[in-house]
């Protein structure tokens, strides 16, 4: 499962610059294109006045084109920020993953120990039952030696009484 992850964050990871690399290279082109400079003296929206075709009309690009990019690094700003905290993320679920790797093998660790206690209770309890029935046994050998002594007791006050009685 941690491999899988790993690989998604890895193609995360490159879309993210595959993304940024596209980013800059066409707003190094969008830049180079809107320039008035860049050698499209043929385009009647770039000319300036009195310098083309005839008196063709010419556009001012300047004022929509800086609205344009002050978006574009806002967008970039946000973008980058995003970048950061998705690397912030990725980075914090990686140390997760180590985390969790190494709680599995303290229980892997820890499961040997777990059997052992586990069977040390088993014999623990069978010993336990083992001990209450001699204890019943005992018990019940000690209820019928008591009958036995009871008789034996009363033979002897028959004979003392006999004796008492008949000798004296």
């Amino acid at each position: 499962m941690s491999n899988d992850f790993g690989q998604v964050l890895e193609v995360r990871k490159q879309s993210m610059r595959q993304q940024e690399e596209r980013r800059d290279h066409y707003s190094q082109m969008t830049s180079v294109a809107s320039s008035p400079n860049s050698g499209f003296s043929g385009s009647l929206l770039l000319q300036q006045e009195g310098g083309g075709a005839g008196g063709a009309v010419a556009i001012d690009m300047e004022p929509r084109y800086s609205q344009q990019m002050a978006l574009i690094d806002q967008n970039d700003e946000y973008i980058r920020s995003r970048e950061a905290d998705m690397r912030n993320i990725e980075s914090t679920l990686a140390e997760l993953s180590q985390v969790f790797q190494q709680l599995a093998t303290m229980v892997k660790e820890q499961e040997e120990m777990v059997i052992r206690i586990d069977q040390n209770v088993d014999d623990a309890h069978l010993n336990v039952e083992a001990a209450h029935s001699e204890l019943l046994k005992y018990f019940q050998s000690i209820s019928s030696n008591r009958w036995l002594m009871l008789k034996v007791f009363a033979v002897l006050i028959f004979f003392f009484i006999v004796f008492v009685v008949f000798l004296v």
